[in-house]
């Protein structure tokens, strides 16, 4: 008679029987009583279909695939994320063949509310960024802190009945531009001195833009100083910048700092001004 330990050795060392399970289609290959008939095969799971399913995927869908401006009504914008989520997250219109998200035609924040679903409306107006009758674009949805792409509308065709003649104006890009022969007059000085002045010359992005800055926001060039004066010129200096047109070019005049004459304030004054403002003066002449 074995002993109960060899019992318990044999036992470890069975194998547990394998376990299969049937879904209701392969009930009619069965015998339940006899269990499978010889010719049952088990079918092998198939890991793509498995783990990435269209119920998986982030989707940013558009109301209709065609807009006449002035006529359409506006379109609505749909999206469903599955992946994280931000307050700052943006919707992007581009046209159809853009591949950078800094080139932009249009955006809108989502809000504050970093949901995975949602919708905003969007108006779609004239302007110089659709100049041929008829335009494709998309809608891209990024992620607000890593700027991942994580959804894409099919394209849209934009119809404007009004688009002006010339052509090869306005398709939203980053521009660059030189500017140069520069003069202030009637700065502020000191009690017993003229200031020492120079300029310090920044692309900003537009006064109320809630987009993320993007990389060519925050260029910055400073002049030579010129000394003594409230009417400085600077004459023989170029700057050159890339910016779009929405962004904003800010020019500030300041004082040079010196530990012999200290000065509570260093600020002399401040100009702001769009770009796209720069570039329709230059286009005037």
């Amino acid at each position: 008679m074995a002993s109960p330990s060899r019992n318990s050795q044999s036992r470890r060392r069975c194998k547990e029987p394998l376990r299969y399970s049937y879904n209701p289609d392969q009930f009619h290959n069965m015998d339940i009583r006899g269990g499978p008939h010889d010719g049952v095969t088990i079918p092998r799971s198939t890991s793509d279909t498995d783990l990435v399913t269209s119920d998986s995927r982030s989707t940013l869908m558009v109301s209709s695939s065609y807009y006449s401006i002035g006529h359409s009504q506006d379109l609505v914008i749909h999206w469903d994320i599955k992946e994280e989520v931000d307050a700052g997250d943006w919707i992007g219109m581009y046209l159809i063949d853009e591949v950078l998200s800094e080139n932009f035609l249009d955006y809108k924040n989502r809000g504050v509310n970093g949901s995975h679903r949602g919708q905003i409306i969007w108006k779609i107006d004239a302007s110089s960024y659709f100049v041929e009758p008829e335009t494709k674009i998309c809608f891209k949805y990024y992620h607000g802190v890593s700027g991942a792409l994580r959804a894409t509308t099919p394209s849209v065709t934009v119809k404007n009945s009004a688009a002006p003649t010339v052509p090869g104006q306005g398709r939203r890009r980053l521009i660059s531009f030189s500017l140069s022969d520069f003069q202030a007059m009637g700065l502020k000085k000191g009690m017993f001195f003229n200031p020492d002045p120079y300029l310090k010359i920044s692309i900003q992005p537009g006064k109320h833009s809630i987009f993320p800055a993007l990389p060519h926001h925050g260029q910055e060039r400073r002049s030579k100083i010129i000394g003594n004066t409230v009417n400085p010129v600077w004459q023989a200096e170029q700057f050159s910048f890339v910016s779009l047109p929405t962004d904003v070019l800010e020019i500030e005049v300041k004082d040079k700092f010196a530990k012999s004459r200290p000065i509570i304030k260093r600020f002399l004054g401040k100009l702001s001004m769009p770009v796209q403002r720069l570039l329709e003066r230059h286009a005037i002449g």
